[in-house]
């Protein structure tokens, strides 16, 4: 890898990093700044099947699967994180046009969900589901194309997360 990439990916992490933490530098602390905020309302619920309610919070990470369409080997490693624990961090050995789907050691349970990933011992690349609109279910691809770059894909729809019907939306990383 040359300086060059190198150093637009860290400018870029900077970049990203320093509008993150800038966003949640705000203060929830005066309920009278919003002028629909009703004191006695009560958190968000959603409805389940069987009429009744639960909290939601997060996401349910369903299935990884890490896709080389390049023509040349490689390795990648996935770190699975949940509320900023770590729950599973595999590595795993690709040949070229091999798809893997990792088996799902990780939790079940929805919650604040982040996804790195690093491709041939390079910089990491994390993802939430913030990326996609906070889904309630997410699985997720990671590609390595044919320049040797890491891609996120997301599916809603199959596997722990539907009914089969796949909605894949493209993310590049």
């Amino acid at each position: 890898m040359s300086d060059l990439p190198r150093r637009r990916l860290l400018a870029v992490t900077g970049t990203a990093l320093t509008g993150a933490v800038a966003g949640c530098s705000g203060s929830d602390d005066d309920p009278t700044e919003d002028d629909d905020a009703d004191p006695d309302d009560e958190p968000d619920v959603e409805p389940t099947e069987t009429g009744s309610t639960t909290d939601v919070e997060g996401t349910i990470l369903g299935e990884i699967t890490i896709d080389n369409v390049d023509e040349t080997a490689h390795t990648v490693d996935v770190i699975v994180e949940f509320d900023r624990e770590i729950e599973a961090w595999e590595t795993t050995a690709l040949e070229a046009n091999e798809t893997v789907t990792l088996e799902r050691s990780w939790s079940t349970d929805p919650g604040q969900v982040r996804v790195t990933a690093r491709l041939d011992h390079g910089e990491p690349v994390a993802v939430t589901p913030a990326r996609w609109n906070e889904p309630d279910c997410l699985n997720l691809y990671v590609r390595i194309d044919r320049e040797d770059e890491l891609a996120f894909l997301s599916d809603t729809g199959s596997g722990p997360c539907g009914d089969g019907d796949a909605d894949i939306d493209d993310a590049e990383a």
